[in-house]
């Protein structure tokens, strides 16, 4: 786990700083015996970098703090999640397959499309579905200053509870990206950050046969897997595919048996 507080933006323009003058002294040939010095130290740099970013993005990874992204089980257990909604008409008739099929799921909402759709919100709570925190503006949480991370969540906590009575207690960064201070403030806000271990790509629209057979390829006991319901907060791109791919894959992994929970069922189980 990475501990500092430091904003990986920060750390990255510091090592850009070291890496252009590294690279600097080696063309000025400045400390190049008994090995270019310059040149191994903007290697690093750039190393450096990478990995921390690569660690900002990818869902499964704890350096910066612990996050949820499936679970270790015997069990055929999934936790089926969209992101971006509510977004009419999509979010509707996916709510309408999972009440036909008996299904729970996780929706992470954007907190200024729950303020235009409270009606959608107040049914996917009704039908037993859980919600999560999505931000209030679908930003890259690493390009805010904490002021902004805190009234993104805030903003869309109160929202939630001003509709359905009670604000959520799990998140999901856009995009996933997350650093050291954002997972500070998530913690202050007692949010459990929440990812993915099947990624469907379904938002670039393949087809709803290839979101499916992407999304079953991957899909073992415990997996958590990300669609969407939603378009960010531009609420322009079709998510039909999406909808009949939610289709496919319930029924395909109903057939082999697995049971399908929301995360806050799943994580009692990886709390056991």
């Amino acid at each position: 786990m990475f501990d500092t507080k430091v904003r990986l933006i920060s750390m990255l323009g510091l090592l850009t700083i070291v890496v252009i003058f590294s690279l600097v002294l080696d063309y000025l040939r400045v400390l190049r015996r008994p090995v270019r010095l310059g040149l191994g130290v903007a290697v690093l740099g750039i190393t450096a970098g990478f990995i921390l970013t690569l660690n900002a993005v990818l869902p499964e990874n704890h350096f910066y703090g612990p996050v949820f992204s499936e679970v270790q089980t015997s069990q055929k257990l999934v936790a089926l999640t969209f992101d971006d909604g509510p977004y009419p008409p999509y979010t509707e008739q996916i709510l309408d397959i999972l009440k036909e099929r008996q299904i729970p799921a996780t929706f992470f909402v954007i907190g200024q499309n729950a303020a235009k759709y409270p009606d959608l919100i107040r049914r996917t709570v009704a039908e037993g579905h859980q919600l999560g925190n999505h931000t209030y503006n679908h930003v890259d949480l690493l390009k805010f200053d904490r002021q902004g991370i805190v009234e993104e969540i805030d903003k869309t906590n109160k929202v939630i509870a001003g509709i359905v009575g009670y604000a959520p207690h799990v998140m999901r960064p856009p995009h996933g990206f997350r650093d050291a201070v954002v997972m500070d403030i998530m913690a202050e806000y007692q949010l459990t950050v929440v990812e993915w271990s099947v990624a469907s790509r379904d938002w670039v629209n393949p087809g709803a046969g290839v979101i499916a057979d992407r999304t079953l390829s991957k899909v073992k006991n415990g997996s958590v897997i990300l669609l969407h319901d939603g378009d960010g907060i531009a609420g322009t791109a079709p998510r039909a595919q999406s909808v009949e791919a939610t289709r496919l894959i319930i029924d395909k992994l109903l057939a082999q048996g697995y049971k399908f929970v929301t995360v806050d069922e799943i994580l009692k189980i990886a709390e056991d």
